[in-house]
């Protein structure tokens, strides 16, 4: 469903609501930094008339009209969209063009390379002036002096105010800004198969909490001698569930100032030991987990998991490919650990090179890309992704479940602890938990070599 500008007025006026409730929480997130911002919306702008079949493109609600920068060329690299969201980005770069003069030459590339080829891009002076960056990319990348600061461009930008905090600190490395935020994500909310629950004679409601998760494990569980033909629970062993466990159980994989790594720790052994619990000491699935066994299918979307922390596109997979099961999933809050009620959001952005050559067509790019119609085609609808400001919060997309739930949950969002180490650190971390996760180490060494290591890491 096509997000029109007259749409984003209406929900630019009246988004209080839901800003106010991510800046609250219950008595149990009050120690939780709300994802939203305050309740005040920015105020919204009066609806242009509508343009004639031969007038120039018009600005994207919300936004003033972009300055001209003829002859400016920029090149942006765009990252692991799909055929639809690379048109709609064609498309947009034309309009663009028409209404400002900048000349986008597109660069549409993966996720996983990107990385390597934007620091290969420092290293020879030759990375484009715009890239998508992803949730650990800011302090990696500002430590190694490749980002343009844009502190004054966005102390000049009137809809600055209107992208959450948790965003505006995600871009933020020692003082300096290093993007715009364009989406957020994250993957800490249980989904379920009611039917599956009702099947189990179980209520299909959304476990709450880790004991309610640990009992409803095994009696969503089927298997045929060691073959498991449906997981009551399907873990990834990845440090990202982890994390969410740690905070949940109220401790931090580091210190305030990230020198020192915090796993070995009260904290880190009950998360760990959750880890353990909801997957090896279950037998809820094996110790791999579960395959769908149909390509480019979520074994979720293949009908063979109860419960599952899925992030949105996890969701979309089931949309796209699976129908009849996407009829049947409910999105609940994140788990209640033994101290919080919380999950890591992680944050997409744009952001521009330090050595870019025109400074100010990079940033109107930004802008224009950044603003929520064009944001909306190009990364939202086939992405499912979830909003980082509040001019996206009245996407139609987000009004019908199961999107809106994943919205609200935003209001429990946590900022990660990100280090310019980190894309050896996450690995590195990864590998001991999955040490624990499958039987190979107990909890306690698991943590003792996590932290040895990650401390290696960090102090070289």
């Amino acid at each position: 469903m096509r997000f029109t500008r007259r749409r984003v007025l209406a929900g630019m006026a009246g988004t209080a609501g839901l800003a106010v409730l991510a800046a609250c929480g219950s008595e149990e997130t009050t120690t939780t930094t709300a994802a939203a911002p305050a309740a005040a919306a920015p105020a919204a702008k009066a609806e242009a008339p509508a343009a004639k079949a031969d007038a120039p493109a018009a600005a994207p609600a919300g936004d003033a009209a972009p300055a001209r920068f003829d002859g400016a060329k920029v090149e942006f690299r765009f990252n692991g969209l799909n055929p639809a969201g690379q048109e709609a980005a064609r498309k947009s770069i034309t309009e663009f063009k028409a209404l400002t003069g900048i000349d986008v030459t597109p660069d549409f590339s993966d996720w996983a390379s990107s990385f390597q080829k934007i620091t290969t891009g420092f290293a020879a002076g030759t990375a484009p002036d715009i890239w998508y960056g992803g949730g650990l990319w800011t302090p990696v990348l500002a430590a190694k002096g490749g980002t343009l600061f844009i502190d004054e461009y966005v102390k000049n930008w009137d809809q600055w105010s209107d992208f959450y905090p948790r965003g505006i600190e995600d871009v933020t490395y020692e003082g300096h800004i290093h993007g715009v935020p364009y989406r957020f994500n994250y993957r800490g909310n249980p989904v379920i198969r009611p039917s599956f629950f009702e099947a189990a004679g179980l209520e299909p409601t959304v476990p709450t909490t880790w004991e309610e998760l640990n009992e409803a494990i095994p009696k969503l569980t089927k298997r045929d001698g060691d073959k498991f033909e449906q997981a009551g629970f399907n873990l990834e062993h990845s440090t990202q569930v982890y994390e969410d466990w740690l905070f949940q159980a109220g401790g931090n994989y580091f210190n305030e100032e990230r020198t020192k790594p915090l796993n070995n720790s009260p904290e880190g052994k009950t998360a760990l030991s959750q880890h353990v619990q909801s997957g090896l000491d279950q037998k809820a699935r094996p110790p791999e987990g579960m395959d769908s066994g149909i390509p480019n299918l979520h074994a979720f979307c293949a009908g063979k998991v109860a419960i599952q922390q899925l992030w949105p596109g996890n969701v979309g997979n089931c949309e796209t490919n699976a129908p009849d099961i996407f009829a049947d999933v409910l999105v609940g809050k994140p788990f209640k650990g033994p101290k919080e009620q919380v999950l890591q959001i992680y944050v997409d952005k744009y952001q521009p090179y330090r050595l870019t050559k025109n400074p100010d067509a990079t940033f109107e790019t930004m802008k224009y890309f950044a603003s929520p119609t064009v944001n909306h085609d190009i990364n939202v609808v086939g992405d499912r992704s979830m909003p980082c400001r509040v001019g996206m919060e009245s996407y139609e997309l987000y009004q019908t479940s199961p999107w809106k739930e994943y919205v609200v949950n935003a209001k429990f969002g946590k900022g990660r602890q990100i280090v310019p180490q980190h894309f050896d650190v996450q690995p590195a971390m990864g590998r001991w938990v999955e040490k624990a996760a499958l039987g190979d180490l107990t909890v306690e060494e698991a943590l003792e070599g996590m932290d040895k290591e990650v401390t290696q890491i960090i102090s070289s």
